[in-house]
């Protein structure tokens, strides 16, 4: 009998052990869940000259770690940013922020476009740093470093 009761309180164990525990959602989780958004955001060139340099610099050094982490989820056209250190930090460290990687879609003056999330940016400005690219897009000229001011911007889940 003592064997029956060692057996059964074994099956138990293992059961209760494979059984899915109901834990709560980091709170980094929590957060991306939802759709984030902001205004009044300004925006910072990160870099003069050659889009692709500037770029790269984002895949390979910035805080998301895209070139290790995320080589597979990155569009190859899509242009790169970091955002405010401000933002950025609410959600997770370094290539675990939950908003690496993801959509950001930027608007200043009727102008929209969308870039990938890369990096933070931890100037004291607190702006959107980007590429010669998008900051063309936007208004901005190669080798003027003021800021554009009053972005509005949205991450998706």
């Amino acid at each position: 009998m003592k064997f029956s009761i060692s057996i059964t309180t074994l099956a138990l164990a293992l059961t209760a052990s494979a059984s899915p525990i109901s834990e709560t959602q980091p709170a980094a989780e929590k957060k991306a869940a939802a759709a984030i958004s902001g205004s009044g955001t300004p925006g910072s060139i990160f870099m003069f000259g050659s889009a692709a340099n500037c770029r790269q610099i984002f895949y390979d050094f910035g805080a998301c770690g895209l070139s290790t982490f995320f080589a597979d989820k990155v569009p190859a056209s899509m242009p790169l940013v970091a955002i405010p250190s401000g933002i950025f930090d609410r959600f997770g460290e370094a290539q675990d922020n939950s908003l690496c990687a993801k959509v950001i879609t930027m608007t200043h003056n009727g102008v929209t476009r969308q870039a990938i999330v890369a990096d933070e940016n931890t100037s004291s400005e607190q702006s959107i740093d980007m590429c010669l690219d998008l900051w063309q897009a936007f208004g901005g000229h190669d080798g003027d470093g003021s800021l554009i001011t009053n972005f509005s911007w949205s991450i998706a889940a």
